[in-house]
């Protein structure tokens, strides 16, 4: 007997008909948002929630108290049905109260992916461009806080294989994170040739830009503190099971300028969950942090453990103390090189006098067998951390809910600017060769925006923000295959 999902949100719309409006009751469950004609239990139409389901949400524009506003109206959706053994999509337009389906909108966000981005928010400036990606500084139109949206070329998803499986798996990963250590995704929506990841934006500059200005390293409380924050953000991925196979000093940036307690992992791209049957891109990350084990895979099917992110994690350890690279080395086939030996010489914290203790715990986590290397809790069970849980109040991470985990850190407040930066770390003719596919890492990377730096962003024009035609989405294009030439897709009226 199949278990019916409970309901999560319940709401009352209506559909116009050509004489009266006709009520409908919609039942928005984890799985399928279902629609019922008003007294009718059996359901008339069904969405699927999944990321290749598409809404198109209706806008119209108000004002109140001299400002312009914008409520929604109304949502479509397009399905498909057989007549005269023929498919035909048809669109299906519900109505309702702003309030409704404004909280409809909230409950679907990140599920679905929606339509017009142009209708919620105005695109402001182009903070940076990479190969197939850019990021805007966006603001919403009614709340006018600010974001970042970033936006990734249709034709590069469609084009790289595993692209669009990608993408989506980057986009569920975001959902699932909900911790202090970690930036919130807002919305994703769909336009003719982009989709936009509208994300919160970050003031502050990553760690590697601050570690170039500390060549010699922090101070051991610094770094405690920061390591505190990785970890624990570290922790929560893991419990999770997300492993994130890109952890840097590029992909832990501050939320706010010059505050090191407000750390976010970032750029997720080469994320992925470990129970996943196939990891997409199985060896992948940056020379000189990337763990041995996928440094030197060999066969992509073999399942590698989370634990990867804590050599990463002691790398920038390593770096934080030290201010020097754990793999010196000049240009990307040497660092490979280094990083595949994985010969580990903690000499230069021998020569800085640091606490044995703390060699110590670094060891564990550059551990070369990764059956061997401690976990995200063990690290922060360490003595090491002993102040941390003393400002707290707390005993150890394994008794942190995470409302008490939330506490720790600073509340997030909205920044204004960022920007992605072109790493142009590419590797030898044969090395690009011999992975193929693999040590993919994201040519873009958080870095804020400064005032003398205002001068060279242009003015992004609203108009270039893409219209999406209903019938462009991928859930589309093979129904479309199948329409003869000259087949309309209508929208189907309420009988």
């Amino acid at each position: 007997m199949q278990i019916e999902v409970p309901v999560v949100y319940q709401f009352e719309c209506f559909r116009k008909g050509k004489k009266e409006n006709k009520k409908y009751m919609g039942l928005l469950r984890q799985d399928k948002l279902d629609l019922c004609k008003d007294n009718n239990p059996n359901f008339k139409y069904s969405l699927p929630i999944q990321l290749q389901t598409h809404i198109k949400w209706e806008v119209e524009e108000y004002n109140q108290e001299e400002k312009k506003h914008y409520k929604i109206v109304s949502f479509k959706f397009q399905q498909v049905k057989q007549i005269n053994e023929n498919p035909v999509a048809k669109i299906i337009t519900f109505y309702g109260d702003d309030k409704t389906l404004a909280t409809l909108k909230e409950h679907l966000r990140n599920k679905i992916i929606f339509q017009r981005i142009q209708d919620f928010y105005t695109p402001l400036q182009t903070l940076g461009k990479g190969a197939s990606s850019r990021v805007l500084l966006v603001r919403h139109k009614n709340t006018e806080n600010y974001y970042a949206a970033k936006c990734i070329d249709k034709s590069y998803v469609n084009e790289t294989e595993n692209g669009m499986e990608s993408m989506f798996q980057e986009i569920a990963i975001n959902n699932d994170l909900d911790h202090p250590s970690f930036i919130k995704l807002h919305a994703v929506y769909e336009g003719d040739n982009t989709f936009y990841m509208v994300m919160d934006l970050l003031e502050g500059k990553s760690l590697h830009e601050e570690l170039n200005n500390h060549k010699n390293g922090f101070s051991e409380d610094i770094v405690r503190n920061i390591m505190w924050q990785i970890l624990t953000g570290i922790e929560y991925m893991h419990e999770k099971q997300i492993m994130h196979r890109d952890l840097k000093p590029e992909n832990i940036m501050l939320l706010r300028k010059d505050d090191l307690n407000s750390l976010k992992i970032v750029d997720f791209g080469l994320a992925t969950y470990c129970n996943a049957n196939k990891y997409l891109f199985p060896k992948c990350g940056t020379p000189g942090y990337v763990a041995p084990e996928i440094a030197n895979l060999v066969d992509k099917t073999y399942k590698y453990d989370k634990v990867c992110d804590i050599f990463s994690a002691g790398v920038i350890f390593f770096k934080l103390i030290t201010g020097k690279d754990f793999f010196p080395g000049v240009g990307f086939n040497l660092v490979l090189k280094l990083n595949k030996q994985c010969k580990i010489d903690l000499t230069p914290l021998q020569m800085k006098k640091v606490d044995p203790s703390i060699t110590n715990l670094i060891q564990k986590m550059l551990e070369k067998d990764p059956t061997q290397r401690i976990t995200a809790t063990q690290c922060l069970q360490d003595p090491f951390f002993i102040p941390c849980y003393q400002e707290s109040s707390i005993q150890g991470p394994a008794k942190l809910t995470a409302f008490q985990k939330k506490q720790m850190f600073s509340t997030c407040g909205k920044a204004f600017t960022t920007e992605f930066q072109n790493e142009n770390q590419k590797g030898s003719p044969q090395d690009r060769i011999e992975n193929k596919g693999s040590f993919i890492t994201q040519e873009n990377s958080y870095r804020p925006i400064y005032q003398n730096q205002q001068k060279i962003i242009q003015k992004f024009n609203t108009t270039e923000f893409d219209h999406i035609d209903p019938t462009q989405s991928p859930s589309m294009d093979q129904v479309k295959k199948r329409f003869q030439k000259g087949d309309p897709i209508q929208e189907e009226d309420e009988k």
